[in-house]
Parts: C-alpha cells; sequence; structure tokens
C-alpha cells in the first residue's frame, strides 16, 4: 500500500503516513478546523436568531401588558362612576346620565382588558425558530464529524 507525501510544515520535507492528504486536497486536521470554525459560526447566529426571538416576544408582551393596564385605569373611573351614579340616583333623577356613562365605560375596559388578554396568550417566549436550526445543525455537524473520520480512517491510494 502506497501513502501520498505532503511536506511538514516549517521543513519542506515530505510527510507519509494515514494522515497525509494528496496534493490539492485538505489534509484532515484543516477538514475538522474548517468543521469546527463552521460550528462556531453556527452557534453565534443561532444565539443572535434566539436573542433576536426573545426581544420580540417581549415587545408583544409590553404592548398587551399596557392594554391591561388602561383597561385597568378606566374600570378605576368606572368604579368612581358607578359611586357617584349610585349617590346621585339615591336623590333625584340625574342618576340616569351617569350610569349610562358608566356602563359605557365598563363596556370599554371589559373590550380593553378582552383584547389585552387574548394578546398575552397569543404570545411566544420560547425562540422556537432557534431551537429547529439548532437541532438540525447539530444533526449535520455529526455527520461531518462522522464523514471525516471516516476520511481520516480510509488508507490513501
Amino acid at each position: 500500500m502506497a501513502t501520498q507525501e505532503t511536506p511538514s510544515p516549517g521543513t519542506g520535507a515530505p510527510r507519509t503516513g494515514p494522515g497525509a492528504a494528496p496534493p490539492g486536497e485538505p489534509s484532515t486536521a484543516q477538514l475538522l478546523k474548517g468543521i469546527a470554525d463552521d460550528a462556531t459560526t453556527l452557534v453565534r447566529q443561532e444565539i443572535l436568531l434566539a436573542r433576536q426571538e426573545v426581544t420580540e416576544g417581549l415587545a408583544s408582551t409590553a404592548k398587551a401588558s399596557s392594554l391591561l393596564a388602561v383597561a385597568g385605569v378606566l374600570a378605576l373611573y368606572g368604579l368612581g362612576f358607578l359611586l357617584f351614579t349610585i349617590a346621585v340616583a339615591i336623590g333625584g333623577p340625574d342618576w340616569l346620565g351617569f350610569l349610562i356613562v358608566t356602563i359605557v365605560l365598563f363596556l370599554v375596559v371589559a373590550a380593553l382588558g378582552l383584547i389585552g388578554v387574548r394578546r398575552l396568550r397569543a404570545t411566544k417566549m420560547t425562540p422556537e425558530k432557534a431551537r429547529a436550526e439548532l437541532r438540525e445543525t447539530a444533526a449535520e455537524l455529526k455527520e461531518e464529524l462522522k464523514w471525516a473520520r471516516q476520511q481520516q480512517q480510509q488508507p490513501r491510494k
């Protein structure tokens, strides 16, 4: 069995052995370094994607929470109107106007509250895309490592 000769780094002398690559082809060490560099880049990109997904989730949660806060403030005003309506209703006919205002205000509060609750339920805080891509990347890296090991174990002709 003949082996290919490649120059050893720094000596200029040809190197022989099972890890030697034919001229023009990258060595196993170069292939493994390339895989490691690719893996590092992919992991960094996955982290950036996960950060972006969490940021988007937080933004939609903040919007829904602000709707709930507005609903709470309006509910307090509604409670004030309701109490004032009860007070006026005891003494005379002015209560009807205040009662109508109170009912309308509570309807607005109910609508804002329902919209806020629905939006809160719809928000996603888990980075699903990043998780799926990370699994896919891990599977591809395992295949590349398996291929590199096979290349290293195969005798060169």
